[in-house]
């Protein structure tokens, strides 16, 4: 029998001919395809043994197999020769190295994750022979790529953390080739732009914590003591210290008695706009978590930056054009005409109820709207809240116009069919006179909702999941704004009507449900909210436990050994 092997991609298969004359396929042999891209690294190269065993015990993380294919790919371009210690790099190349990982704290990151303190050490001092060359080279190299890939994702994956997160990964840079592009035009420097996140919210994060690092004392300030709490009116001899600290927050002008104990209307004005700042109730009283958030030190404040920068590089980079922004912590909904929209749709929305029911992070397209909707009510949401009731009450389902409906499988889901319950669209359904919906695997969406009175309170997280909004007329207006047939008028209509409407957006809407804590609005005015799924000290055990794996590692010798059998030569 006489076979042939075939590529095909990555796939390969057999064609042989059988005893009759015929044409079979067999299995394919066992061993690689080849790849037209594939990249082999030499066997008699210092760089290639390094690259090979992914392994450099001149870092701090020794281990590098996560970054291993990009490194690889790098060295190929230049036929894994050194790319800082050659005879021909721009000594610049290396001092803009160091720059730049020395600057990670801009980013909110650390310089020890990418081992500053040693590329400092292996610059001043470069080597002299060939395998200490290559150790070195390679070292910068990883530390250079590890710095990239954190500034671009994050250094925790989003889909890790105990709260949902919907959001794919960010899609691969070329790496390699931008390297040597930066590298040949001795900009390595300007590389931050390509790799940091594109969102103004993440610029305006890093600008503020570039603000609070260059104040000359962080030191946390003493907490404000009251007996009681401070009503506007009252007089107390640490008025004067709250006025100083309103005055060093942005939210109170110059006083005119700054020695007074009054605690006067300006100062009660003050306060009640860092509580809205802060999502507490603006009441202009002074209690325990007013006086605990006067008290936050910019050390505090810089560790709430970073989380919120760590979060920030989990989004995909914002594209032109309108978006909607859902921040769960805060529960309020930012709807953007553009990136840099001055004057965005803003209302205040009702979030999955904690820790039961949390609103997942997610990132999808809104495609379509639905006017006087149907509710599916949930098989887990029917059984444990609605079935119980009409025991009591055989009723209660007609009464509350709840229907059961039987439907059908499509054919590729094995066919059959079931019964589900569903709510006719009217006053007593939950989801109000119109929902907006952007298919996720989550199974939740935007709506109405007929409870306005719950928008008052100022922590609103008492939903399943989905996300109530408390304009919907206006939000509705938003969506469908370039779509010249819907204008108030007939959405007034379609809101008030007796049949349920479909409208598909043409042009869809980019939606993010964004849970932070720390957040820079429109305006530039930094805002603090209560973390209401706990999830800031998650992120921030999740980052100690990388630091804490990192730190844990046993520090190298002075060199990279490589085993003395290999006759290994390369230009310094």
């Amino acid at each position: 029998m006489i076979a042939c092997v075939f590529y095909f991609g990555e796939a390969s298969f057999v064609l042989a001919d059988d005893e009759i004359g015929g044409v079979q396929a067999l299995p394919a042999p066992d061993f690689p395809p080849l790849l037209a891209n594939e990249i082999v690294i030499p066997a008699d190269s210092p760089i290639g043994i390094i690259l090979t065993s992914q392994r450099h015990p001149l870092l701090r993380r020794a281990d590098f197999k996560n970054e291993g294919e990009v490194v690889k790919s790098i060295y190929g371009k230049v036929e894994f020769q050194p790319i800082w210690f050659s005879k021909h790099a721009p000594e610049k190349n290396l001092t803009d190295l160091l720059a730049l990982l020395s600057n990670a704290e801009a980013d909110g990151l650390s310089p020890l994750n990418y081992d500053v303190d040693s590329v400092r050490e292996w610059i001043e001092h470069p080597p002299l022979d060939a395998n200490t060359t290559a150790s070195y080279d390679v070292a910068l190299t990883v530390s250079l790529t590890r710095f990239l890939r954190d500034l671009r994702q994050g250094r925790v994956d989003p889909r890790s953390m105990p709260m949902p997160a919907h959001i794919a990964p960010k899609p691969d840079v070329d790496l390699a080739s931008l390297l040597h592009q930066y590298l040949t035009q001795q900009r390595l420097t300007d590389l931050v732009s390509e790799f940091e996140p594109k969102a103004r919210q993440y610029r305006q994060l890093k600008h503020i914590l570039g603000e609070l690092r260059r104040q000359a004392v962080i030191a946390a300030r003493g907490q404000l003591v009251f007996a009681k709490p401070l009503k506007p009116g009252d007089k107390h001899a640490n008025v004067a210290e709250l006025r100083s600290r309103l005055h060093s927050l942005g939210v109170l002008a110059d006083p005119a008695d700054a020695a007074s104990e009054r605690y006067d209307a300006d100062l009660a004005d003050a306060v009640k706009k860092l509580q809205r700042q802060a999502g507490l109730k603006a009441d202009g009283v002074v209690g325990n978590a007013t006086a605990a958030l006067l008290a936050q030190s910019p050390a505090e404040k810089i560790s709430r930056i970073e989380l919120a920068m760590e979060r920030a590089r989990w989004i995909p980079d914002p594209t032109e054009g309108p978006m909607i922004v859902v921040n769960i912590p805060a529960f309020e909904l930012w709807a953007f005409n553009s990136t840099d929209d001055q004057a965005p749709l803003n209302m205040k929305v009702i979030v999955g109820k904690a820790p039961e029911n949390q609103t997942p992070v997610l990132w999808e397209e809104m495609k379509y709207l639905e006017f006087m909707p149907y509710w599916n009510i949930p098989t887990t949401i029917f059984k444990k809240e609605i079935l119980p009731k009409t025991v009591s009450n055989k009723a209660y389902l007609a009464s509350q116009d709840i229907e059961l409906v039987r439907h059908y499988n499509r054919e590729d889901q094995g066919g059959g069919s079931y019964l589900r319950a569903r709510q006719r669209p009217g006053k007593k359904n939950p989801l109000g006179r119109v929902k907006f919906v952007f298919p996720n695997a989550a199974d939740v969406y935007l709506h109405d909702t007929p409870a306005q009175s719950a928008f008052n309170r100022p922590r609103r997280d008492l939903s399943h999941g989905c996300v109530r909004v408390s304009q919907p007329e206006q939000l509705a207006e938003f969506v469908l704004g370039g779509q010249k047939e819907w204008d108030k008028e007939s959405i007034k209509q379609a809101m008030t009507g007796a049949k349920t409407r479909h409208v598909t957006l043409k042009r869809s809407v980019p939606v993010l449900f964004y849970y932070g804590t720390t957040y820079v609005d429109h305006k530039d005015q930094l805002h603090f909210y209560p973390d209401v799924y706990g999830q800031d000290e998650y992120l921030r055990k999740a980052l100690e436990q990388l630091q804490n794996i990192q730190a844990s590692e046993p520090k190298p010798n002075d060199s990279l050994r490589l085993s003395s059998s290999a006759d290994l030569t390369v230009s310094p």
